[in-house]
């Protein structure tokens, strides 16, 4: 199956599709593995329903909501090839105010609104290293993620804060061209 998504269940029906001949719609009888929050649905629709139009649809949400959105536009990703490198990229790091913000904002510095470029240290490492050490990022208002990504205790993670200079120190050391403004 590649990079497709698998879905186990029961199929309860099946008909001919809307969308064109040829095609069938399938209803399943799946198990989730987490039921969704009632607030969360809405976001799931708006990712059902396209996804994301323009940037930054991600800064009111609160950090467990952005989580939320980080999981969705993982699933919801394009599986196609990269797009080829751009000279430099921008993160807009205006809403970078938890830990989960910021993968919202590199995925959307690198792939377009909704766009997906992790949600872990381990993931960010896995996409850094597709781009061969030839990433450059201007992460613009850089400051705002330096005075909210402090050390602590991580509530959500129920571990320790990953910091922001735990952020800039995983970039350079992952030969990431970090241009701090």
């Amino acid at each position: 199956m590649g990079d497709a998504q698998r879905v186990w269940g029961d199929v309860v029906d099946t008909r001919p599709s809307a969308l064109g001949a040829g095609l069938v719609d399938v209803t399943l009888d799946a198990r989730l593995d987490a039921p969704l929050a009632a607030n969360d649905r809405p976001l799931w629709n708006m990712w059902r329903a396209g996804g994301p139009a323009t940037r930054n649809e991600w800064a009111p949400l609160a950090r467990s909501d952005r989580y939320c959105w980080v999981h969705a536009a993982n699933v919801h990703r394009n599986h196609a090839p990269d797009r080829p490198a751009a000279p430099v990229y921008h993160l807009d790091g205006r809403h970078v105010t938890d830990y989960d913000g910021f993968y919202c904002a590199i995925g959307e510095a690198l792939n377009g609104p909704g766009g997906w470029f992790g949600g872990d240290l381990f993931w960010l490492h896995e996409n850094i290293f597709d781009h061969a050490g030839n990433l450059n990022l201007v992460w613009h208002y850089s400051d705002v993620a330096r005075t909210h990504l402090v050390p602590g205790y991580d509530r959500k993670a129920w571990d320790s804060a990953v910091t922001f200079d735990d952020l800039v120190r995983f970039l350079t050391e992952e030969s990431v061209n970090l241009d701090l403004r």
